[in-house]
């Protein structure tokens, strides 16, 4: 339901990914540009500084701009969308209280254009330029990021089909609540939101038992950087804060990927649901 209208905001939506972009970029220089600073300061070379300046307000202008025009293109694409899926539901005689439910949930295709579509834009931005800097700086530990992936994309096909799963319990027990609501009956309100509250609470611990998961390949990664940084002998204070400002948001970006893979289910099953005209 909603690829007509991504068609018809296209240019707005790209215009918002390049700008929420552009600031990503920048921001990942961030490190780079400090371990030039504190470089430069080090050896008396004070107009070093100058490309930690640039770097930050180059983000900072970027970013702010990207905040203010997502607000009016998303804004804008969520009402075109719910009036004309409202419409439609009417006219295929799809009951209310389902069409007030599934229009509070067609709000996610819009929250997964907004936010997730650009978090990973810049996740897969942290990754090439983090992975670039390091193998720059130092190979091994780039290696060392690089055979990470193997376990983290595993972990991660498992909190997928378990997210789908979970996600159509979530979304089965959502559609049924205006209905619940209005009936009014207090047993079947406090057991629907109990049920819902079960539902989000195994939600929640899949995702955690995930990230846990990562977080343990992780510490591995960071003993592997401080081993190599030991055994590499002089490095330059620079250098030694931007390798291991590099890793930090490597792991940053793929600790993004759980939600991702939550919201893409989630997505997947709502899909599903939208495309089905009546139950």
């Amino acid at each position: 339901m909603i690829f007509p209208h991504v068609r018809a905001y296209l240019g707005r939506l790209c215009a918002a990914w390049s700008l929420g972009v552009a600031g990503s970029i920048a921001g990942q220089l961030y490190p780079f540009a400090t371990a030039l600073a504190i470089n430069g300061v080090l050896e008396k070379n004070y107009a070093a500084v100058g490309w930690l300046v640039a770097c930050h307000a180059a983000a900072l202008v970027l970013e702010v701009s990207a905040k203010m025009y997502d607000t009016r293109v998303f804004t804008r694409l969520y009402a075109a969308m719910a009036g004309a899926f409202v419409l439609r539901a009417h006219e295929a005689g799809v009951d209310p209280s389902i069409i007030a439910a599934r229009t509070s949930l067609s709000r996610e295709y819009v929250t997964f254009l907004e936010r997730d579509v650009p978090a990973l834009l810049y996740a897969l931005i942290g990754l090439s330029v983090s992975l670039s800097a390091l193998f720059w700086l130092e190979p091994a530990v780039g290696a060392a990021c690089l055979v990470l992936v193997l376990p983290l994309a595993l972990i991660n096909q498992w909190l997928a089909r378990r997210s789908l799963v979970l996600n159509r319990g979530l979304n089965d027990r959502l559609e049924r609540e205006v209905a619940i609501l209005r009936g009014g009956r207090p047993a079947a309100v406090r057991r629907h939101f109990r049920a819902l509250s079960g539902w989000r609470v195994r939600l929640s611990d899949t995702e955690a038992r995930a990230f846990g998961a990562m977080e343990i390949t992780v510490i591995v990664l960071f003993v592997v950087a401080l081993m190599r940084l030991a055994e590499a002998g002089a490095a330059r204070a620079g250098d030694v804060y931007a390798i291991f400002a590099y890793v930090w948001r490597y792991v940053m970006a793929l600790d993004q990927v759980p939600q991702l893979v939550q919201q893409v289910a989630k997505l997947r099953d709502l899909n599903q649901r939208m495309a089905h005209k009546a139950e």
